[in-house]
């Protein structure tokens, strides 16, 4: 994976700031996180959402509960990388932007489950 984010980074598609966020197509989502020892799976949608189903051992992840969110984040570790993905890729793009910034290699899905 490391590789991966080095190629990001010399295109310029993966930074430090909190906007740098890799946005991948569902297809290359699934295919990263899977070949991808590293990864972990986070859904971002709200329990229902969750239940009604979601990406196989993915961990939910509430980003509309602030607080469910914040406390969820704090446990999480800095090693892995952390793929992101909620109904239509809004609340997951803000997510992944609010765990960049705390220092998480993190990878969003674009358009979310809708796609």
């Amino acid at each position: 994976m490391s590789f991966i984010i080095s190629i990001l980074a010399a295109l310029g598609l993966y930074g430090s700031g909190g906007e740098d966020i890799v946005t991948l197509s569902p297809k290359a989502f699934y295919e990263a996180y899977t070949n991808d020892s590293t990864a972990v799976v986070i859904d971002v949608r709200r329990p229902d959402e969750y239940a009604e189903g979601h990406i196989e051992n993915a961990i939910p992840l509430n980003y509309l509960d602030k607080e469910e969110f914040d406390k969820g984040v704090s446990r999480l570790s800095l090693a892995p990388t952390y793929y992101v993905y909620c109904r239509s890729g809004r609340r997951s793009h803000e997510a992944a932007v609010k765990l960049k910034q705390k220092g998480y290699k993190v990878i969003d899905m674009r358009g979310g489950m809708l796609e």
